[in-house]
């Protein structure tokens, strides 16, 4: 199999846990070959985990998205993301990509059996939280119909991309990030158009806000 394996330090790892790019590529390389893989290394220098322009794992994800590498390899879940939430987006890439994903560390391989009932549960709870979100969204918008507000050209927003939205966003998501995310995996705009921007996810969370209650 075809292995990327991903690395990233922030400036934090590097001063205070003393975590290097060598020390993850080095842990990678020898994973991938007691595996019988071959790997090649993409990385992020100084980029927190929560930071969304990682033009290392992008450039990474879209190569085995189109085919040019079977797994991708993390030596720690944090190297990757920072929530489940996030986790489960990227088993949903994974899935409709059809390639896999390997942590060493917790232990997370969608390659076997195991690994996929492990990670089925992991973006069940997600799927959860997801759900919470869109019900309040839900709520939201008949509040507003009972009362006599106009909804006007949110008409056609679909509540669970409204949900979406703003968990990515309270995760510290960019509006830029989230727009090139929609745009990727092709889904189309309130209005149908088929290019999402920052200012249309703006305008989304303003027009949607979230219950409280």
């Amino acid at each position: 199999m075809r292995a990327i394996g991903y690395t990233r330090v922030s400036t934090a790892d590097q001063a205070i846990n003393g975590i290097s790019l060598d020390t993850q590529r080095a842990t990678l390389t020898s994973a991938a070959q007691a595996r019988g893989w071959s790997i090649e290394i993409a990385c992020d220098e100084a980029v927190s985990g929560t930071q969304d322009r990682r033009t290392g794992l992008d450039d990474a994800l879209t190569r085995l998205d189109a085919g040019e590498a079977d797994v991708l390899m993390v030596t720690r879940l944090d190297r990757l993301t920072r929530s489940v939430a996030g986790l489960a987006d990227i088993l949903t890439r994974a899935d409709k990509g059809s390639w896999g994903l390997v942590v060493l560390s917790p232990a997370i391989d969608t390659t076997d059996p195991a690994g996929r009932f492990t990670t089925t549960i992991l973006a069940c709870a997600a799927q959860y939280e997801r759900d919470l979100i869109a019900q309040r969204t839900r709520e939201a918008l008949a509040h507003k119909k009972a009362t006599g507000a106009t909804l006007g050209r949110r008409r056609n927003v679909d509540p669970d991309i409204v949900a979406r939205i703003h968990r990515q966003r309270s995760e510290k998501k960019s509006l830029r990030a989230i727009a090139e995310q929609l745009n990727t995996e092709g889904i189309p705009t309130a209005q149908g158009g088929a290019k999402w921007h920052a200012s249309t996810v703006s305008a989304v969370l303003k027009l949607y806000p979230l219950t409280t209650e």
